[in-house]
């Protein structure tokens, strides 16, 4: 996960909650996940999908997280 996109999901934690986010907000967190999976998934309004979406990056960014605990 890029810096930047670790950046942005603790500015925009909400987005990765049970609630609804902008277009522009999913559009994000699909750019983030095909960029960590060099997968291609467009857009979608799926609610299955965008879940599993945001499991991913939940995922990648504890992952982040705990790197950067430990770091400092």
């Amino acid at each position: 996960m890029k810096q930047e996109d670790w950046d942005w999901l603790t500015e925009n934690s909400h987005t990765l909650g049970n609630t609804k986010i902008t277009l522009q907000e999913k559009q994000r967190l699909f750019d983030m996940y095909n960029s960590i999976t060099g997968e291609k998934k467009p857009v979608t309004s799926c609610g299955r999908c965008v879940h599993n979406i945001k499991k991913r990056l939940i995922s990648e960014y504890e992952k982040v997280s705990s790197i950067q605990n430990g770091k400092g």
